[in-house]
């Protein structure tokens, strides 16, 4: 095995226990808030303990993402299994959504109906302790993920932050509508925006993942660098017909080169293996690169095309 292997298995494996270790907290948290609402009369508290059940769920979600992200290729997915994990990043999105739309009815249809009551003072602490819980949760997880190049991962981790978001919103809403009756509706309102930074982080997640699922491109910058760095290898006269898509946060791409036509094709492919060293190099989330070498038609004039 690979140092490189080796490296991305233990940032998989290091992936895997921040996300149990997250469910645990999720259970705890779950509890604490749905317990802390119902008892506390507090709607935030119980808004944010259904964004909570959603990261729970998430959590499992990435795990399974983890699963096919650190499967090696085989016959029937010759390109391995990325696009899974990408699903399952898919998966946190909708989630998200659908939790957010969960919470913003009930919020607005609790001020709407002036179903308004003070929520205890008790509330405040677990409204607290779920942001310190998320965000230190949001730190670990974003910075495995980003080394694991995992997007479940990572979109968890803004799922975590999200979460801790709302808990400040949350503490912001119980502790105005417990300490003054006259902003007892405070308590709703701060549900009804949790439900916005829900649908924010939601739909930045989903877009990304639909994009990659469509194969989009990188950007026309990146193609751009990748030209330039190939052109400048040594024997590369020009670089064009670049094509690129993503496989999970990976790249892969196609791209011709054009070299002198009296090189043999020993040389030619000591170029091409020069080509792919310097551009995988230097861009770190290109995984495979396909060269076609292209004869130089300018000094090719009377003979048959290679």
């Amino acid at each position: 095995m690979s140092g490189h292997s080796r490296d991305h298995h233990h940032d998989l494996e290091l992936g895997r226990r921040i996300t149990w270790a997250g469910i645990g907290v999720n259970a705890v948290l779950i509890a604490l808030k749905l317990w802390g609402g119902l008892a506390g009369q507090s709607r935030a508290l119980i808004a944010d303990a259904v964004h909570s059940i959603s990261d729970l769920v998430s959590d499992f979600i990435v795990l399974i993402g983890l699963h096919f992200l650190g499967k090696a290729e085989d016959e029937e997915h010759p390109y391995g299994h990325g696009k899974i994990e990408t699903l399952a990043a898919l998966g946190v999105g909708m989630l998200l959504l659908t939790a957010a739309a969960k919470i913003g009815f009930d919020a607005a249809m609790a001020i709407y109906r002036g179903d308004i009551s003070a929520p205890h003072r008790f509330t405040i602490i677990i409204a607290a302790l779920s942001i310190i819980a998320k965000e230190a949760l949001y730190q670990a997880t974003i910075r495995v993920g980003r080394r694991a190049g995992s997007e479940a991962m990572i979109a968890n981790a803004w799922h975590h932050r999200s979460d801790a978001w709302s808990s400040v919103v949350t503490l912001i809403g119980v502790t105005a509508a417990s300490f003054a009756s006259r902003l007892r509706v405070l308590d709703s309102y701060a549900a009804l925006l949790v439900s916005f930074f829900i649908v924010k982080v939601g739909a930045e997640i989903l877009w990304s993942a639909v994009r990659k699922i469509v194969d989009t491109s990188p950007s026309p910058e990146f193609i751009k660098a990748v030209k330039l760095c190939a052109e400048r290898v040594p024997g590369v006269r020009q670089c064009h017909d670049i094509m690129a898509r993503y496989y999970a946060r990976r790249i892969r791409m196609e791209l011709h080169i054009v070299v002198d036509p009296g090189m043999t094709v020993a040389e030619a492919h000591a170029i091409i293996d020069r080509v792919v060293e310097e551009i995988t190099a230097r861009f770190e989330d290109i995984d495979k690169i396909l060269v076609h070498v292209d004869p130089d038609r300018a000094t090719t004039s009377g003979r048959p095309r290679a």
